[in-house]
């Protein structure tokens, strides 16, 4: 399992920011509601790598009370990008002691679904997206993997496979699925991902052509070669 774990029937995801948000001496100004729809939506996509869906999400505000609500919000947006209800909402708040930068912690608690069984081997490998990190995510949002098609192709067991790719960037997951083969894209496998900019799909080769009409934009086959 990649970035999650089971507990009990449950599977476990979670995702972090510091830095990121309103405050004056923040890193990367954007705001609050943005920093918790990067965050929520990384947790959500490690829900689907462990073929779970969430079921409750809980909320870690390290910026103050009325943080909350932005916070909220930007979880809320995840939700409505893949047209299921948005589970309740908990957590808590650091109101006692006031913070120079913002911070926030999203955890999901997923079911498992029943999904057709595969082959990770047996699959086609793509990339999704383009490896941003930092302001260049606030810059270029439309090179960043897009939640909703992400979601309905793996609805529609085109997609098998979700692989978020984080700042360890693709060379690290890349390791991490196929050990010593080759991989090679066009793209920069040493680049972090940040927020999970670039995802690898793993694709139902029979169903390939279909999931071009899913990803028309930054999707692009793997090639393997032997190590």
């Amino acid at each position: 399992m990649r970035n999650a774990m089971k507990v009990g029937t449950f599977i476990v995801t979670m995702d972090n920011a510091a830095a990121i948000g309103e405050k004056p001496q923040d890193v990367v100004s954007a705001s609050d509601q943005l920093t918790a729809y990067m965050t929520a939506r990384v947790t959500f996509l490690e829900q689907l790598a462990a073929q779970a869906l969430p079921c409750q999400v809980l909320l870690a505000n390290f910026s103050g009370d009325t943080a909350w609500t932005r916070y909220e919000r930007g979880i809320q947006q995840v939700f409505e990008e893949t047209g299921i209800a948005c589970p309740a909402i908990a957590g808590s708040t650091e109101s006692n002691m006031p913070t120079l930068q913002s911070g926030v912690a999203i955890t999901m608690l997923g079911e498992i679904q029943q999904r057709q069984p595969f082959d990770h081997e047996q699959l086609s490998w793509y990339t999704y997206g383009l490896p941003l990190v930092g302001e260049e995510v606030l810059a270029h949002p439309e090179d960043v993997a897009q939640l909703q098609p992400i979601f309905q192709a793996w609805q529609a067991d085109i997609v098998q496979q979700v692989w978020p790719v984080g700042s360890k960037g693709l060379q690290g997951e890349l390791a991490r699925l196929f050990g010593q083969q080759q991989v090679e894209s066009s793209l920069d496998l040493t680049k972090s991902a940040g927020p999970c900019s670039v995802i690898l799909l793993g694709i139902d080769p029979k169903k390939e052509q279909q999931a071009q009409n899913f990803f028309q934009r930054n999707f692009e086959k793997l090639r393997k070669t032997a190590p």
